[in-house]
């Protein structure tokens, strides 16, 4: 069971955490790469004590802002693969925490292989030399304590888990980029993400029709990014429009871009779908300022 509640109605901050440990999910961003309007899909996980923030791209700080928050306020960070709109402001989260005094490193949850990717194709430019440690330039450990996921499988598909407090945090690989990809196998690192194995996100991907078969029965929640064109390394409207009624009945769609609302200009006449998700049997768009809260 959950429920969709208005948050931060009186500009109060978000807070990070539940009362009655009950699992929330809030998008800080619902927006594409490229998107002005409502930031970047970035992602808060919140249960009990614990939270965790899905990727904090380039306007992640800002997405924090928004909601009175800050990345000195969030503790932990799980970043799903290295496009700006996803890892553009964790060069703001490493260099925030470790000079501003009397703050510990945040936490990140991270795979090894993608550890060292992410620091030398994307961080280390802007944070490696900022001092010498010990005679060394810096390193990601510098900056977060590491938390490790351990694989695992579920329904024959490789993945990984992290217990974080009573939140159970499962990481699956997904096919995104390049786009001659033909499997997750042959894809650069990026992965979606699944919470206490109910409310499912996608993470950003090519169409993978068997992906979101293969976990809808169990999650009671699905978030699935989706573009407004078809071709490209996200799933379209047009493809997901093709999944079964029963999977896209529980499926909120997230990273569009901002025309989503001018469905003029990217919905044609010989469409056989409105560009309407709730009446094209979707769950809607997925929103800023609200939570998902789980019971």
């Amino acid at each position: 069971m959950y429920k969709i509640t208005r948050i931060c109605q009186n500009g109060e901050p978000l807070p990070l955490t539940t009362d009655d440990g009950h699992l929330r999910i809030v998008f800080i961003g619902v927006g594409s790469a490229f998107a002005k309007r409502h930031r970047q899909s970035n992602i808060l996980a919140i249960q009990g004590d614990r939270h965790v923030l899905i990727d904090c791209g380039t306007q992640g700080p800002l997405g924090l802002t928004d909601i009175g928050l800050s990345v000195l306020k969030v503790r932990c960070y799980l970043p799903t693969h290295s496009h700006a709109d996803h890892i553009g402001g964790m060069e703001e989260v490493a260099l925030m925490n470790r000079y501003t005094p009397n703050i510990p490193k945040p936490k990140m949850i991270i795979l090894r292989d993608y550890q060292d990717l992410l620091w030398s194709k994307s961080l280390s430019g802007g944070a490696e030399y900022c001092e010498a440690n010990q005679g060394r330039s810096l390193q990601l450990t510098d900056f977060f304590d590491i938390l490790r996921p351990k694989a695992l499988e579920v329904s024959g598909r490789k993945c990984w888990g992290y217990r974080h407090g009573n939140m159970e945090i499962m990481i699956m690989r997904t096919r995104h980029f390049p786009d001659s990809a033909a499997s997750v196998d042959e894809s650069q690192w990026c992965c979606g993400v699944s919470i206490n194995r109910r409310a499912w996100i996608s993470g950003d991907t090519m169409f993978d029709p068997e992906y979101p078969r293969r976990f809808s029965q169990e999650a009671e929640l699905m978030f699935h990014d989706c573009q407004l064109f078809y071709g490209g390394v996200h799933a379209s409207y047009q493809e997901l429009m093709t999944l079964p009624k029963e999977i896209r009945a529980k499926m909120y769609l997230y990273h569009y871009g901002d025309n989503w609302d001018q469905r003029d200009t990217w919905v044609r006449k010989s469409d056989p779908f409105a560009g309407d998700p709730v009446q094209d049997g979707f769950l809607g768009w997925a929103d800023q300022q609200v939570a998902y809260d789980f019971y």
